[in-house]
C-alpha cells in the first residue's frame, strides 16, 4: 500500500508542479526577422511591364520616377507629325503598345482596372483577343494566365463613337495590374 501512496503522491506533485508553472501556453508572441523587399522598376519587377519598342513606342513613356511605364495619348505626347490626341466619334486602334513579362517564380492570372471619366471607351487586347469577339483584358473573368517565363504583347482600342466626349476630355486617367498565383 506504501507504493501506491508514495506513486499518488509523486503524480500529485507533477500535476500541483506543472499548475504552479503554467503549460507553456501563450498570449503573444512578437519576433522580429529579417525580409528583404525591394522596388524595382517595371521592366525589372516580378510582374515586367515594358514597351515593345516598336512603330507605336513614341505612345510609351517612362514617367521618369522609378521606371514606370506609362501610356501617353494626350496633347503633351504630341508625334513628330503633330497628332496629339485620339479622334472623337471614332474607333483607334493601336497595336503592340507594351509587354506583360510574368519574372516571378509562379503561374499568375493577369487582369487589370481602370479608373478615369471615360475609362470604359478604353480596351486592352493581348496577341489572343481579336477585336471584334468585345473581350478585353480584366472584363469580366477574362484575365491572362501567364506561366513562369511567359510574356503578351498588349494593344490599346478606343472606341468614342457615339459618345459624347470632345477636345480635351480625360478618358482614362490610370490602370492597376493584378497578378494573382494560380495555385
Amino acid at each position: 500500500m506504501e507504493r501506491r501512496k508514495f506513486i499518488a503522491g509523486v503524480g500529485s506533485l507533477a500535476a500541483g508542479g506543472a499548475a504552479a508553472l503554467g503549460t507553456g501556453a501563450f498570449t503573444s508572441v512578437s519576433a522580429t526577422r529579417n525580409i528583404d523587399v525591394e522596388v524595382a522598376d517595371d521592366a525589372s519587377a516580378y510582374l515586367r511591364l515594358e514597351g515593345t519598342g516598336g512603330a507605336n513606342s513614341e505612345y510609351v513613356t517612362d514617367d521618369g520616377n522609378g521606371g514606370t511605364l506609362a501610356i501617353n495619348l494626350d496633347s503633351n505626347n504630341a508625334t513628330g507629325a503633330g497628332g496629339d490626341g485620339v479622334n472623337p466619334d471614332a474607333v483607334t486602334q493601336i497595336d503592340d503598345l507594351f509587354v506583360i513579362e510574368n519574372q516571378g517564380t509562379q503561374e499568375v492570372d493577369v487582369s487589370l482596372s481602370k479608373s478615369g471619366d471615360n475609362s470604359g471607351l478604353v480596351k486592352f487586347y493581348t496577341d489572343s483577343n481579336a477585336y471584334d469577339d468585345g473581350t478585353s483584358i480584366g472584363s469580366g473573368n477574362n484575365p491572362v494566365t501567364l506561366s513562369t517565363g511567359s510574356s503578351v504583347t498588349v494593344s490599346i482600342e478606343i472606341d468614342t463613337e457615339g459618345e459624347s466626349v470632345g477636345d480635351g476630355d480625360e478618358l482614362l486617367d490610370s490602370v492597376t495590374f493584378n497578378a494573382d498565383a494560380t495555385s
